[in-house]
């Protein structure tokens, strides 16, 4: 059907739904003017935080600083998670009383209004947004609430809760990072000197076999075996010499000598025995070694960690850190936000009137009725060959009347008139 509306028909369309149309915007209009009516005034107060870097500018590196120093959005993010948790939004609505009009609303739906109610908008540079590692520089709190002292009193509520989150968990996060290094610190010693023991035990036990002697013990047991020899060979001419020396002595001399290689050749065991067992040595004693060096690293490493963090938590406690500062406190709004009456009305009034031409245009359109031979021949594709037009029937006439003649003609044929 809709290929037969042409301006023509359109217009005959709108003479026919002409009474639909009036009352569907009549209805639409009252609609909008009680809409308008009974819809509550919205006040919105709005509270603003600025962020100021620190006052004291520090050189510190290392990871004491990246924890001490946080990131501020994260921050902000977890300062409203606990602003609009279950507890302190009810917390809020018992102060001030909030929603007592609507006695009907349970504890969950008043949280959920206030949620809804209540906006947190971090101030970023816009040049810089694209960056993941961007800090923003302020905070802006907006309440809309149906009354205006309560929206300003709301909103300054949460900007006290965020100066006291905020400074509650700067003061905590550098508390507990002194504690964690002064505690890494406190570990790190106490494994160097168990350590050391362990090493000094270690190279007591095994001092013939340490890299340091090793050169040393080379050394001397090239001059063992140098003496071993010497005193060999004398054992042998003691011996062989049987016409100088007499027996007695010949035997004393050479019992000694048996004493004295005796002692060398376990003097060169022992040299011989360490020497074996000194590439195990060696590798024991650079493990140790290297573990040493590694908690004397770590050591210097926390210390001077700890020494940041001393220094960050000297600099929270004298507010020379990073901290929220008051830039603007909500005030009473003398005006509601939401749109004015006469404009929800207006808007009402023509969203009536094109959705009561569309109704009577969709009525017509599912209406299977051809009312005209143009619209026949479009639909079938036959031209009409006779055309009856639609008679209205005179008022008074009804179906009762028709097999008399007319009044008229009973009249003349009464007074003998043909």
């Amino acid at each position: 059907m809709s290929s037969l509306i042409s301006p023509s028909s359109l217009y005959r369309i709108l003479c026919r739904r002409a009474l639909l149309i009036i009352a569907t915007m009549i209805c639409g209009s009252i609609l909008s003017v009680l809409f308008a009516l009974n819809r509550p005034a919205v006040y919105e107060a709005s509270a603003v935080i600025q962020i100021e870097a620190p006052q004291v500018s520090t050189a510190l590196q290392g990871a004491g600083t990246a924890i001490v120093s946080s990131n501020n959005r994260n921050r902000l993010k977890l300062i409203e998670q606990k602003l609009m948790s279950r507890d302190s939004v009810l917390a809020v609505v018992e102060k001030f009383d909030l929603f007592n009009r609507s006695a009907d609303l349970t504890q969950a739906e008043k949280v959920t209004a206030l949620r809804e109610s209540v906006e947190i908008v971090e101030l970023i540079d816009p040049s810089q947004a694209w960056r993941t590692d961007v800090q923003p520089s302020g905070l802006v709190i907006t309440a809309r609430l149906e009354d205006p002292e309560q929206a300003a009193d709301v909103a300054n509520e949460l900007l006290a809760q965020v100066l006291v989150e905020g400074k509650k968990r700067s003061e905590g996060q550098t508390t507990q990072t002194l504690a964690f290094f002064e505690a890494e610190e406190a570990r790190i010693s106490a494994a160097m000197d168990a350590l050391e023991i362990e090493f000094a035990r270690y190279k007591e036990q095994h001092a013939d076999s340490l890299p340091s002697v090793i050169t040393d013990q080379r050394e001397q047991l090239a001059l063992l075996r140098q003496n071993q020899l010497t005193l060999e060979n004398r054992l042998i001419q003691i011996e062989t010499s049987s016409e100088r020396l007499r027996t007695d002595e010949r035997v004393r001399q050479a019992e000694v000598l048996r004493q004295q290689i005796a002692l060398v050749n376990e003097r060169i065991a022992g040299i011989e025995r360490a020497l074996a067992g000194a590439p195990e040595v060696e590798r024991v004693f650079t493990l140790l070694a290297r573990q040493s060096a590694q908690l004397q690293t770590e050591y210097q490493q926390i210390t001077q960690r700890r020494t940041e963090a001393a220094m960050a938590r000297q600099l929270e406690s004298q507010d020379q850190f990073e901290r929220f500062e008051v830039l603007e406190t909500a005030l009473v709004p003398e005006y509601a936000v939401t749109s004015r009456k006469f404009k929800i009305v207006l808007a009402g009034c023509i969203a009536s009137v094109f959705g009561a031409l569309g109704l009577a245009l969709l009525i017509e359109l599912l209406s299977p009725v051809l009312r005209t031979s143009r619209h026949v021949e479009q639909a079938l594709d036959v031209r009409p060959v006779v055309i009856i037009p639609h008679l209205r029937t005179p008022r008074g006439y009804t179906a009762a009347n028709t097999d008399r003649p007319p009044l008229r003609r009973r009249l003349a044929g009464l007074f003998g008139r043909g």
